[in-house]
Formats: structure tokens, C-alpha cells, sequence
């Protein structure tokens, strides 16, 4: 996701005039970070909580159910790749702000009796405006800000899908279950009600960047085409995410599906996911040192390794301890593995090459994300199919893991070139 933004940050405005006070621009940096809360933590995560509910009342099987988380990680790549193209035409707050009433329709739309391809439909359009909400949100956030704070604003920001899907965590069981006992149906009604109120929140934010105008993306120079060498270098990165999305979006969807059918307490599956919340919250202050300090290939499989055992925990050990730890395990990694090959990127390539190499990576993440829920929810399907579905999802970051470890770095392929290039010059 954060790839998305890396990539389009050419359509980057003028910053805004210095605020009355430092507290008041952090003020508005904290308000933003309810965007992605909405867009993501509420548009994209907390289908996870209302599954069980939806597939039961519309008679649906785990593949049907795993095609709508797949709706949306298909709207999420349609939104990333013209959010550029749109924030250049309307200005990134414009963008946002009209996203998010779209996005907020989209949600409250979705609690009304419809047929499945229009269920589709909605979640296809809560994907495209999250994509646009997550990045523009990021380049308002750094016109609130001084340069000099950006990076720590942006971290803040970057904290409010963790935060959507921690509150999600905390308050749907709540509604669910007795004495509220809501139907799915009026839940997602609030959530886009809930982004209705964000938006006027934001309004006051918004409304002083309009006087930013965006600045067009450089066109003197063609950006540079496809080089094959880039990908020759960084292919097991790319393997890997790729098996990321595919892995990753499979324990997002089902885990909480998995926990209702061992018949896990309904105060447990709300703590876990709002743990899971909070943890996905700090990721960048857990990693982002971390990620900082290990060569690019390490960090990434640490990463995917951690993911795997999170995914594997509550299969192989269905106890509380191990519900709670996979939760921060899980939920403290999964955004992380984007910095890591931001990160492999910045690195490795020239400047120039960075967002066409990043958009390809999103690409192959995007397709990862798009097969996982529907593989996942058929194979759900079969007898004790979540487990082996959630197991699956392990196996596939596990495999990315040992890709990431054991396949060639840009350091062992220069070394393998010197080492091949004495030998011949010895003989």
C-alpha cells in the first residue's frame, strides 16, 4: 500500500502555509489519520468481522465469500493505478475529500438488500476510493506538516488502518452479539455514517489545501521503460511479495471465520482483532528501525517469517496464548512488508527506475491479493477446510520466507560476477 504512495508522490503540492501553532498542525495530522481508518480498517478489514454473519443469512459458500474480499483488492489496484492521473486533475484533498463521501455511500450501500453482483459492485468501489483515500490522505499530510516533521507525521497517518481496524475490533462483536444484537446490515450502515462524520471532521483540513494548486508531474524527461536487469536483481523480492498477498489477505479474511468455528468466545474474537489492531498501529515505530538496520533481503524475510508463524499459531496451537500472540504477531507485520521493498528498491535502482519497479511490484502483490480470498474460500469449503486454508496461507509466506533467504541478492550476484571473472583471468 504504501507503494501506492512511493509511487505517485510526483503530484506532491506546494506545503501550506505555517499553522498559528505546531499543536494544531499535529491536531490536523491525528484527524487524517481517520481517513485511512475508514477506507481501510473499516472499507477493507472489518469484513473480516461480519462474514460469518453475511454468509449465513445470504447462503453463501467460503468461495463466494472470499470473491468480495477479492472485489475489493480489485478496486484497491483499479485505485492505484489512476489515483496519480486524478490527484494531478483535482488536488489531493479534493480527491480525498470526495472519496470519502464515495466511500462512505459505498459502505452504508452495502447494508442494503441487494444482489450479489451489486455486493460486488460495492465493494469494488470501497476498494478504488481507499486506494485514492490512502495516498492523497499521505500528501495532504505532508502539506499540514514542516519537512523537517514529515516523516513522523506521515508514520502517524500511516497508523490509521490499524487504528480503523482496532475500533472495528471493539465495537462490532459488541453489536452483534446480545443485548444490541444489530443485523449486519444496519452495522455497515453506521460504518458509512461513521464516514460521513469523519469527512466533516476532516472538512476544515481539506478546505485550506484547496488553495494549493497541484503541481504537474514532470514531463521533460520519458520516464525509462521496462529494464529487464532491474527484475533479474530483485526477482525474489518480487516472487515473494507477490506470495505475500497471495498469503497474507487469506489469514485477513478467514482468521476471524476460523475462531468462530472452534467456537471461540465472542470477548476473545473481539480481543483478538482489536489487538490485531492495535499492533498493526505501531508497526512502523516495531520495524521501521528494524528495517533501517538489517541488510534489504533480511529485513523482508524476518518479515514474512513472522507473518507465517502469526498465520500458523491457531491452527497448530488452538489456545488463548496463542490466539493473542499470532494477533500481535500478525498484526504488527503484515503492513511492514511494504517498507521492506520500498526499502530493496530505493537501494538497489536508480532513482529514476523507483516508480515504474514499484508500480510492477504493487502489480504482483495486487494479483496475490486477488487469487488469496477466493483460493482460500474454496479450499474453506472442503471438510476442516479453514484450517487447511489458514495453513495454507502460512505455507505460501513460508515459501516467500525461504525465497527471500536462499535466492540471489544483488551482493552474491556481483561477488558470484567478481569470483567468475578472477577465475577466468587465472586460467
Amino acid at each position: 500500500m504504501r507503494a501506492s504512495f512511493a509511487k505517485n508522490r510526483s503530484f506532491a503540492v506546494n506545503a501550506l502555509p505555517s499553522s498559528p501553532s505546531g499543536a494544531r498542525e499535529w491536531l490536523r495530522v491525528l484527524l487524517m489519520s481517520f481517513a485511512p481508518a475508514i477506507a481501510l480498517g473499516f472499507g477493507r478489514f472489518a469484513y473480516a468481522l461480519l462474514l460469518v454473519p453475511m454468509r449465513e443469512s445470504q447462503g453463501w459458500n467460503y468461495a463466494q465469500a472470499g470473491l468480495v474480499t477479492s472485489a475489493n483488492a480489485l478496486g484497491y489496484l483499479a485505485g492505484a493505478l489512476i489515483v496519480g492521473s486524478v490527484a494531478r486533475r483535482w488536488g489531493a484533498a479534493r480527491t480525498l475529500g470526495w472519496s470519502l463521501v464515495v466511500v462512505s455511500a459505498s459502505l452504508a450501500l452495502t447494508g442494503i438488500p441487494m444482489p450479489f453482483a451489486g455486493l460486488l459492485v460495492m465493494r469494488a468501489i470501497a476498494g478504488i476510493c481507499g486506494s485514492l483515500i490512502f495516498v492523497t490522505g499521505a500528501v495532504v499530510v505532508i502539506q499540514i506538516i514542516s519537512s523537517a516533521r514529515s516523516d513522523s507525521a506521515v508514520s502517524v497517518y500511516f497508523a490509521g488502518p490499524g487504528v480503523g481496524i482496532a475500533v472495528s475490533g471493539l465495537l462490532i462483536p459488541l453489536l452483534l452479539h446480545p443485548p444490541l444484537a444489530w443485523d449486519w446490515h444496519l452495522i455497515w450502515v453506521a460504518m458509512g455514517v461513521v464516514g460521513l462524520l469523519t469527512l466533516a471532521l476532516l472538512a476544515p483540513t481539506l478546505r485550506l489545501t484547496h488553495d494549493a494548486t497541484p503541481r504537474p508531474a514532470d514531463t521533460s524527461a520519458s520516464a525509462p521503460g521496462f529494464v529487464m536487469r532491474d527484475y533479474v536483481l530483485l526477482w525474489p523480492a518480487m516472487l515473494s511479495y507477490g506470495l505475500y498477498g497471495l498469503g497474507y489477505i487469506g489469514y485477513m479474511t478467514f482468521i476471524i471465520a476460523f475462531l468462530q468455528s472452534i467456537h471461540v468466545a465472542p470477548v476473545l474474537v473481539q480481543s483478538f482483532w482489536f489487538i490485531l489492531g492495535v499492533a498493526a498501529a505501531s508497526t512502523g515505530y516495531i520495524w521501521g528501525p528494524m528495517i533501517k538496520r538489517l541488510a534489504p533481503h533480511r529485513s523482508l524475510a524476518a518479515l514474512l517469517f513472522v507473518l507465517a508463524v502469526g498465520a500458523l499459531l491457531p491452527i497448530v496451537v488452538p489456545q488463548v496464548w496463542s490466539f493473542v500472540l499470532s494477533a500481535i504477531l500478525f498484526g504488527g507485520s503484515f503492513l511492514g512488508a511494504v517498507s521492506a521493498i520500498t526499502r530493496q528498491v530505493r537501494m538497489y535502482l536508480p532513482a529514476e527506475r523507483w516508480t515504474a519497479v514499484l508500480g510492477n511490484a504493487t502489480a504482483i502483490f495486487a494479483i496475490g491479493q486477488l487469487i488469496g480470498p477466493v483460493l482460500t474460500g474454496a479450499i474453506a469449503d472442503m471438510q476442516n477446510g479453514l484450517a487447511i486454508g489458514l495453513l495454507g496461507s502460512a505455507v505460501l509466506l513460508g515459501i516467500a520466507t525461504l525465497i527471500v533467504l536462499v535466492g540471489p541478492t544483488p551482493e552474491r550476484m556481483a561477488l558470484r560476477q567478481s569470483t567468475s571473472f578472477e577465475t577466468e583471468m587465472k586460467s
